[in-house]
């Protein structure tokens, strides 16, 4: 089984419970693991044989910017449920930080995993 990962994928989006958050885009940053089967990708070595991370990427900023929500809890499921989508995919896991959410803190993170 392989992981793909992206790492601090950075996305504007408008998220959370308070009036100015439904109004204010805030950042936030989206951290994905993915599990496969790239055994056929690595014999081969053809775009079409593995799980395009680019595609994946496009499709997790299109949903966070393009939905608003409450809860990162929400997102999260969301991005999980895209992901989950392809059949290859085995499990995913999804950590969504909100930097801006607590002024003494560096970010708050939610995380969520799924598997089949």
């Amino acid at each position: 089984m392989a992981i793909i990962r992206i790492n601090d994928l950075k996305v504007r989006a408008l998220i959370g419970a308070y009036s100015w958050e439904k109004v204010n885009k805030q950042d936030l940053i989206i951290n994905i693991a993915i599990h496969y089967d790239a055994s056929k990708a690595c014999l081969s070595d053809k775009l079409k044989d593995a799980l395009n991370y680019e595609s994946v990427a496009a499709k997790v900023i299109k949903t966070t910017e393009r939905t608003r929500h409450t809860l990162l809890e929400k997102l999260a499921s969301k991005l999980l449920a895209g992901i989950m989508s392809d059949r290859r995919v085995q499990a995913a896991h999804v950590r969504v930080d909100k930097p801006q959410a607590l002024p003494q803190a560096r970010c708050v993170s939610f995380e969520l995993s799924i598997e089949r």
